[in-house]
Protein backbone atom coordinates (compact mmCIF):
# COMPACT_ATOMS: atom_id res chain seq x y z
CA UNK A 1 0.00 0.00 0.00
CA UNK A 2 2.92 1.97 1.26
CA UNK A 3 4.61 1.44 -2.64
CA UNK A 4 1.43 2.22 -3.92
CA UNK A 5 1.29 5.09 -2.63
CA UNK A 6 4.34 6.56 -3.26
CA UNK A 7 4.64 5.57 -7.08
CA UNK A 8 0.78 7.47 -7.25
CA UNK A 9 2.37 10.28 -5.66
CA UNK A 10 5.69 10.25 -8.06
CA UNK A 11 3.14 9.90 -11.01
CA UNK A 12 1.03 13.03 -9.75
CA UNK A 13 4.47 14.59 -9.59
CA UNK A 14 5.61 14.10 -13.06
CA UNK A 15 2.21 15.19 -13.83
CA UNK A 16 2.76 18.36 -12.17
CA UNK A 17 5.93 19.15 -13.45
CA UNK A 18 4.63 18.27 -17.28
CA UNK A 19 2.61 20.63 -16.92
CA UNK A 20 3.96 23.18 -15.41
CA UNK A 21 6.63 23.17 -18.39
CA UNK A 22 4.04 23.02 -20.81
CA UNK A 23 2.42 25.94 -18.99
CA UNK A 24 6.30 27.62 -19.26
CA UNK A 25 6.55 26.81 -22.87
CA UNK A 26 3.32 28.30 -23.54
CA UNK A 27 4.26 31.38 -21.57
CA UNK A 28 7.32 31.43 -23.22
CA UNK A 29 5.66 31.18 -26.74
CA UNK A 30 3.13 34.13 -26.08
CA UNK A 31 5.17 36.61 -23.95
CA UNK A 32 9.28 37.45 -23.92
CA UNK A 33 10.98 39.93 -21.85
CA UNK A 34 15.11 40.83 -23.28
CA UNK A 35 17.70 42.96 -21.64
CA UNK A 36 19.72 44.31 -24.45
CA UNK A 37 22.12 47.35 -24.96
CA UNK A 38 25.35 48.67 -26.36
CA UNK A 39 28.80 49.41 -24.36
CA UNK A 40 31.01 51.90 -26.20
CA UNK A 41 33.80 53.24 -25.45
CA UNK A 42 37.27 54.72 -26.80
CA UNK A 43 39.94 56.41 -25.97
CA UNK A 44 41.37 59.92 -27.80
CA UNK A 45 42.66 63.03 -28.15
CA UNK A 46 39.69 66.21 -29.15
CA UNK A 47 39.71 69.16 -30.74
CA UNK A 48 36.87 70.80 -32.92
CA UNK A 49 37.60 73.87 -34.46
CA UNK A 50 37.33 76.95 -32.26
CA UNK A 51 38.42 75.05 -29.13
CA UNK A 52 41.46 76.93 -27.51
CA UNK A 53 43.04 73.76 -26.24
CA UNK A 54 43.03 69.58 -26.98
CA UNK A 55 41.38 67.29 -24.59
CA UNK A 56 43.22 63.71 -23.86
CA UNK A 57 40.22 61.83 -22.89
CA UNK A 58 38.67 58.08 -22.54
CA UNK A 59 35.09 58.90 -23.75
CA UNK A 60 31.48 56.79 -24.00
CA UNK A 61 29.63 56.31 -27.11
CA UNK A 62 32.28 56.67 -29.86
CA UNK A 63 30.27 55.23 -32.81
CA UNK A 64 26.68 54.27 -30.72
CA UNK A 65 25.39 55.77 -27.70
CA UNK A 66 25.52 53.25 -25.49
CA UNK A 67 22.40 52.37 -24.20
CA UNK A 68 20.77 49.37 -22.08
CA UNK A 69 17.18 48.88 -21.22
CA UNK A 70 14.32 46.07 -21.42
CA UNK A 71 12.30 45.17 -24.36
CA UNK A 72 9.07 43.14 -24.20
CA UNK A 73 6.70 41.57 -26.36
CA UNK A 74 3.46 39.68 -25.73
CA UNK A 75 1.79 37.54 -28.41
CA UNK A 76 -1.79 38.83 -27.73
CA UNK A 77 -3.54 36.34 -31.02
CA UNK A 78 -4.44 36.84 -33.93
CA UNK A 79 -1.35 38.47 -35.36
CA UNK A 80 -1.93 41.32 -31.91
CA UNK A 81 1.07 41.82 -30.22
CA UNK A 82 1.88 44.47 -27.06
CA UNK A 83 5.06 45.90 -27.12
CA UNK A 84 7.27 47.73 -24.27
CA UNK A 85 10.82 49.79 -24.43
CA UNK A 86 12.40 50.81 -21.58
CA UNK A 87 15.95 51.87 -22.42
CA UNK A 88 18.33 54.49 -21.39
CA UNK A 89 21.62 55.91 -22.56
CA UNK A 90 24.63 55.81 -20.23
CA UNK A 91 28.22 56.39 -20.11
CA UNK A 92 30.45 53.85 -18.94
CA UNK A 93 33.81 55.69 -18.94
CA UNK A 94 32.29 57.27 -15.86
CA UNK A 95 29.79 55.13 -14.91
CA UNK A 96 26.64 57.73 -14.84
CA UNK A 97 23.13 57.50 -16.18
CA UNK A 98 22.31 59.38 -19.27
CA UNK A 99 24.08 61.46 -22.36
CA UNK A 100 24.35 64.22 -19.83
CA UNK A 101 23.84 65.02 -16.05
CA UNK A 102 19.82 66.64 -16.82
CA UNK A 103 19.23 63.38 -18.98
CA UNK A 104 16.59 61.58 -17.91
CA UNK A 105 16.74 58.13 -16.65
CA UNK A 106 14.98 56.26 -19.64
CA UNK A 107 15.28 58.85 -22.36
CA UNK A 108 16.53 56.00 -25.23
CA UNK A 109 12.84 55.00 -24.80
CA UNK A 110 10.06 54.29 -22.72
CA UNK A 111 6.61 53.50 -24.09
CA UNK A 112 4.12 50.76 -24.46
CA UNK A 113 1.79 49.66 -27.56
CA UNK A 114 0.22 47.48 -29.98
CA UNK A 115 1.68 46.14 -33.45
CA UNK A 116 -0.11 44.07 -36.31
CA UNK A 117 -0.51 43.84 -39.40
CA UNK A 118 -1.73 47.46 -39.75
CA UNK A 119 1.76 48.74 -38.92
CA UNK A 120 2.85 50.14 -34.66
CA UNK A 121 1.17 52.80 -32.47
CA UNK A 122 3.41 53.43 -29.04
CA UNK A 123 2.68 55.84 -26.24
CA UNK A 124 5.39 57.41 -24.39
CA UNK A 125 8.86 58.79 -25.53
CA UNK A 126 9.75 57.25 -28.71
CA UNK A 127 12.06 58.31 -32.06
CA UNK A 128 12.13 61.85 -33.37
CA UNK A 129 11.42 61.76 -36.89
CA UNK A 130 15.18 62.84 -37.75
CA UNK A 131 16.82 59.82 -36.33
CA UNK A 132 16.15 56.68 -38.98
CA UNK A 133 16.64 58.41 -41.66
CA UNK A 134 19.72 60.58 -40.36
CA UNK A 135 21.84 57.55 -39.14
CA UNK A 136 21.18 54.73 -42.16
CA UNK A 137 22.13 57.76 -44.49
CA UNK A 138 25.43 58.13 -43.46
CA UNK A 139 28.52 55.87 -43.38
CA UNK A 140 29.43 56.64 -39.64
CA UNK A 141 25.98 55.55 -38.65
CA UNK A 142 24.74 56.79 -34.88
CA UNK A 143 28.34 58.34 -34.11
CA UNK A 144 27.50 61.52 -32.65
CA UNK A 145 30.90 61.60 -31.81
CA UNK A 146 32.57 61.55 -35.19
CA UNK A 147 29.95 61.59 -37.96
CA UNK A 148 29.66 65.10 -40.01
CA UNK A 149 26.27 65.00 -40.25
CA UNK A 150 25.54 64.32 -36.51
CA UNK A 151 28.16 66.29 -35.61
CA UNK A 152 26.62 69.40 -36.61
CA UNK A 153 22.92 69.09 -36.58
CA UNK A 154 22.85 67.01 -33.18
CA UNK A 155 25.81 67.84 -31.41
CA UNK A 156 26.52 70.92 -29.22
CA UNK A 157 30.99 70.87 -29.78
CA UNK A 158 33.04 73.72 -31.05
CA UNK A 159 33.18 77.45 -31.59
CA UNK A 160 32.62 80.27 -33.41
CA UNK A 161 34.17 84.28 -31.49
CA UNK A 162 33.45 82.54 -28.36
CA UNK A 163 30.08 81.14 -28.88
CA UNK A 164 29.79 77.61 -28.40
CA UNK A 165 28.36 75.46 -32.05
CA UNK A 166 24.35 74.95 -31.15
CA UNK A 167 23.65 71.89 -32.57
CA UNK A 168 21.27 72.96 -35.88
CA UNK A 169 18.40 70.38 -35.66
CA UNK A 170 16.00 71.19 -32.75
CA UNK A 171 14.39 68.67 -30.90
CA UNK A 172 16.71 65.77 -29.88
CA UNK A 173 16.43 62.36 -31.38
CA UNK A 174 13.63 61.22 -29.73
CA UNK A 175 10.73 62.93 -28.38
CA UNK A 176 8.80 62.94 -24.76
CA UNK A 177 4.84 62.46 -24.50
CA UNK A 178 4.54 60.99 -28.50
CA UNK A 179 2.01 59.43 -30.16
CA UNK A 180 3.85 57.32 -32.75
CA UNK A 181 2.01 55.36 -35.95
CA UNK A 182 4.32 52.99 -38.11
CA UNK A 183 2.61 51.53 -41.47
CA UNK A 184 3.56 47.98 -42.40
CA UNK A 185 6.38 47.98 -44.70
CA UNK A 186 4.18 48.08 -48.21
CA UNK A 187 7.29 47.06 -51.33
CA UNK A 188 10.02 47.81 -49.35
CA UNK A 189 8.62 51.44 -48.39
CA UNK A 190 7.78 52.22 -44.33
CA UNK A 191 6.32 55.45 -43.20
CA UNK A 192 6.07 56.53 -39.46
CA UNK A 193 3.70 59.93 -38.17
CA UNK A 194 5.17 61.72 -34.88
CA UNK A 195 2.91 63.70 -32.12
CA UNK A 196 4.12 64.94 -29.42
CA UNK A 197 1.94 67.57 -26.96
CA UNK A 198 3.76 69.77 -25.19
CA UNK A 199 1.65 69.15 -22.20
CA UNK A 200 1.32 72.99 -21.60
CA UNK A 201 -1.86 74.90 -19.83
CA UNK A 202 -2.97 77.87 -22.12
CA UNK A 203 -1.03 76.69 -24.94
CA UNK A 204 -2.17 74.16 -26.85
CA UNK A 205 -0.04 75.17 -29.69
CA UNK A 206 2.89 74.09 -28.42
CA UNK A 207 3.29 70.96 -29.63
CA UNK A 208 5.79 68.73 -32.15
CA UNK A 209 4.66 67.33 -35.12
CA UNK A 210 6.46 65.17 -38.06
CA UNK A 211 6.28 62.76 -40.62
CA UNK A 212 9.58 60.46 -42.17
CA UNK A 213 9.67 57.47 -44.79
CA UNK A 214 12.30 54.64 -45.87
CA UNK A 215 12.63 52.80 -48.54
CA UNK A 216 14.57 49.73 -49.35
CA UNK A 217 14.77 47.66 -52.59
CA UNK A 218 18.01 46.15 -53.33
CA UNK A 219 21.44 47.92 -52.92
CA UNK A 220 18.81 51.23 -52.77
CA UNK A 221 18.20 52.70 -49.98
CA UNK A 222 16.27 56.22 -49.83
CA UNK A 223 14.76 58.28 -46.99
CA UNK A 224 13.36 61.84 -46.11
CA UNK A 225 11.36 63.39 -43.30
CA UNK A 226 9.69 66.63 -41.99
CA UNK A 227 9.54 67.71 -38.71
CA UNK A 228 8.02 70.80 -36.70
CA UNK A 229 9.45 71.49 -33.35
CA UNK A 230 8.15 73.90 -30.40
CA UNK A 231 8.93 71.51 -27.78
CA UNK A 232 12.88 70.68 -26.45
CA UNK A 233 13.49 66.91 -24.94
CA UNK A 234 13.16 64.98 -23.25
CA UNK A 235 12.08 67.77 -20.46
CA UNK A 236 10.82 70.66 -21.26
CA UNK A 237 9.20 72.78 -18.30
CA UNK A 238 9.63 76.03 -19.82
CA UNK A 239 6.48 78.04 -19.32
CA UNK A 240 5.48 79.88 -22.96
CA UNK A 241 7.81 79.80 -25.67
CA UNK A 242 11.11 77.20 -25.91
CA UNK A 243 14.28 78.78 -27.20
CA UNK A 244 14.46 76.16 -29.62
CA UNK A 245 17.45 77.28 -31.91
CA UNK A 246 19.73 80.09 -31.18
CA UNK A 247 22.57 81.83 -33.25
CA UNK A 248 24.66 85.23 -32.33
CA UNK A 249 25.72 87.23 -35.38
CA UNK A 250 29.29 88.81 -34.31
CA UNK A 251 31.51 91.83 -35.72
CA UNK A 252 34.69 90.97 -37.00
CA UNK A 253 35.68 94.39 -36.30
CA UNK A 254 35.04 94.40 -32.63
CA UNK A 255 34.55 90.93 -31.22
CA UNK A 256 30.76 92.03 -30.20
CA UNK A 257 28.13 90.19 -30.11
CA UNK A 258 24.10 90.65 -31.35
CA UNK A 259 21.43 89.30 -29.48
CA UNK A 260 19.88 87.67 -32.03
CA UNK A 261 16.43 86.34 -30.10
CA UNK A 262 16.25 82.64 -30.48
CA UNK A 263 13.91 80.68 -32.34
CA UNK A 264 10.59 79.41 -30.85
CA UNK A 265 9.74 76.88 -33.77
CA UNK A 266 12.04 75.28 -36.08
CA UNK A 267 10.68 73.57 -39.42
CA UNK A 268 12.89 70.90 -40.90
CA UNK A 269 13.39 68.50 -43.98
CA UNK A 270 15.42 65.96 -45.64
CA UNK A 271 15.80 63.80 -47.91
CA UNK A 272 19.02 61.55 -48.81
CA UNK A 273 19.81 57.94 -50.39
CA UNK A 274 22.37 55.33 -50.27
CA UNK A 275 23.46 52.81 -52.66
CA UNK A 276 25.15 49.89 -52.45
CA UNK A 277 27.88 48.86 -55.63
CA UNK A 278 29.03 46.22 -53.62
CA UNK A 279 32.78 47.42 -53.83
CA UNK A 280 31.91 50.88 -52.49
CA UNK A 281 28.70 52.03 -50.78
CA UNK A 282 27.47 55.79 -51.58
CA UNK A 283 25.73 58.12 -49.09
CA UNK A 284 23.92 61.44 -50.17
CA UNK A 285 22.06 63.52 -47.76
CA UNK A 286 20.44 67.51 -47.73
CA UNK A 287 18.62 68.62 -44.97
CA UNK A 288 17.10 72.89 -44.42
CA UNK A 289 15.91 74.14 -41.37
CA UNK A 290 14.03 77.17 -40.90
CA UNK A 291 13.49 78.85 -37.46
CA UNK A 292 10.92 81.16 -36.55
CA UNK A 293 11.74 84.24 -34.60
CA UNK A 294 9.12 85.50 -31.90
CA UNK A 295 7.14 88.40 -32.92
CA UNK A 296 9.29 91.31 -32.61
CA UNK A 297 11.82 93.27 -34.71
CA UNK A 298 14.25 90.61 -35.36
CA UNK A 299 11.39 88.51 -36.87
CA UNK A 300 10.53 91.43 -39.37
CA UNK A 301 14.38 92.36 -39.68
CA UNK A 302 15.46 88.64 -40.14
CA UNK A 303 15.07 85.26 -41.37
CA UNK A 304 17.08 82.40 -39.88
CA UNK A 305 17.91 79.37 -41.09
CA UNK A 306 20.64 76.40 -41.86
CA UNK A 307 21.88 74.30 -44.23
CA UNK A 308 23.45 70.64 -44.04
CA UNK A 309 24.83 68.66 -47.23
CA UNK A 310 26.67 65.00 -46.70
CA UNK A 311 28.30 63.01 -49.01
CA UNK A 312 30.05 60.00 -47.98
CA UNK A 313 30.82 56.14 -48.83
CA UNK A 314 32.33 52.91 -47.40
CA UNK A 315 33.80 49.98 -48.13
CA UNK A 316 34.14 46.40 -47.06
CA UNK A 317 38.26 45.80 -45.98
CA UNK A 318 39.01 42.47 -44.48
CA UNK A 319 36.91 41.94 -41.65
CA UNK A 320 36.16 45.10 -41.35
CA UNK A 321 34.64 48.63 -43.51
CA UNK A 322 36.46 51.60 -44.13
CA UNK A 323 34.48 54.69 -44.13
CA UNK A 324 34.68 58.27 -45.46
CA UNK A 325 32.44 61.41 -44.96
CA UNK A 326 32.10 65.18 -45.37
CA UNK A 327 29.73 67.68 -44.13
CA UNK A 328 29.36 71.54 -44.88
CA UNK A 329 26.76 73.46 -43.06
CA UNK A 330 25.38 76.90 -43.76
CA UNK A 331 24.23 79.38 -40.87
CA UNK A 332 22.92 82.35 -41.84
CA UNK A 333 20.42 85.38 -40.53
CA UNK A 334 19.49 86.92 -43.95
CA UNK A 335 18.87 90.83 -43.74
CA UNK A 336 20.13 93.96 -43.21
CA UNK A 337 22.83 94.04 -41.29
CA UNK A 338 24.50 96.66 -42.85
CA UNK A 339 21.76 99.11 -42.41
CA UNK A 340 20.60 97.91 -39.02
CA UNK A 341 23.75 97.57 -37.36
CA UNK A 342 26.79 98.93 -38.85
CA UNK A 343 29.68 97.42 -40.86
CA UNK A 344 31.79 94.75 -39.80
CA UNK A 345 28.81 92.34 -39.34
CA UNK A 346 29.38 88.67 -39.91
CA UNK A 347 25.44 87.17 -40.24
CA UNK A 348 26.60 84.05 -41.60
CA UNK A 349 28.99 80.98 -40.70
CA UNK A 350 29.87 78.22 -42.45
CA UNK A 351 31.31 74.36 -40.98
CA UNK A 352 33.42 72.20 -42.81
CA UNK A 353 33.95 68.71 -41.21
CA UNK A 354 35.72 65.72 -42.57
CA UNK A 355 36.13 62.01 -41.22
CA UNK A 356 38.04 58.70 -41.88
CA UNK A 357 37.75 55.76 -40.11
CA UNK A 358 37.86 52.04 -39.88
CA UNK A 359 35.58 49.45 -38.36
CA UNK A 360 36.91 45.86 -37.99
CA UNK A 361 34.56 42.89 -36.58
CA UNK A 362 35.95 40.44 -34.14
CA UNK A 363 32.39 38.74 -33.73
CA UNK A 364 28.93 39.89 -34.56
CA UNK A 365 28.56 41.56 -31.52
CA UNK A 366 32.09 43.29 -30.90
CA UNK A 367 34.12 45.56 -33.13
CA UNK A 368 36.78 47.68 -32.60
CA UNK A 369 37.48 50.73 -34.57
CA UNK A 370 39.62 53.88 -35.29
CA UNK A 371 38.24 56.94 -36.60
CA UNK A 372 40.16 60.81 -37.70
CA UNK A 373 38.08 64.06 -37.73
CA UNK A 374 39.30 67.26 -39.32
CA UNK A 375 36.84 70.29 -38.46
CA UNK A 376 36.74 74.25 -40.19
CA UNK A 377 34.31 76.69 -38.73
CA UNK A 378 34.61 80.45 -40.11
CA UNK A 379 37.44 82.47 -38.98
CA UNK A 380 38.40 79.47 -36.66
CA UNK A 381 41.16 77.53 -36.23
CA UNK A 382 40.95 74.45 -38.05
CA UNK A 383 40.66 71.54 -35.10
CA UNK A 384 41.48 67.60 -35.35
CA UNK A 385 40.49 64.68 -33.19
CA UNK A 386 41.08 60.53 -33.26
CA UNK A 387 39.60 58.26 -31.44
CA UNK A 388 40.47 54.30 -30.93
CA UNK A 389 37.41 52.15 -29.19
CA UNK A 390 35.93 49.32 -29.09
CA UNK A 391 32.02 48.61 -28.95
CA UNK A 392 29.80 45.32 -27.50
CA UNK A 393 26.05 44.69 -28.45
CA UNK A 394 24.47 42.73 -25.95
Amino acid sequence: MQFKQGLAGKVTSCVVGLAGLVAAGNVAAQSSVQVTGVIDTYVGSLKRSGETGRTSAVNSSGMTTSWWGFKGVEDLGGGLQAQFNLTGFFRPDVGGTGRYDADTMFSRDANVGLAGNFGRVSLGRDLAPNFVPSISLNPFGGSFAFAPLLVHTQASSGFYKSQKWAATEAGDTGWSNEIMVVTPNIGGMTASFFYQLGEQAGNNSKNNLGVNAMYKNGPLNLGAYYQRVKVNNPVDVVAGDSKVFSFLPYNTQTGAVYPLTSARQQDTWFIGGAYDFTLVKLFATYQQSDNKLPDGPDNTRFKLKSDTLQLGASAPLGNGSAMLSWAQTKVKADGDYLGTLGAGWQSSIKRNTVSAGYDYFLSKRTDVYAVSMLDKITDMQSGVSFGVGIRHKF
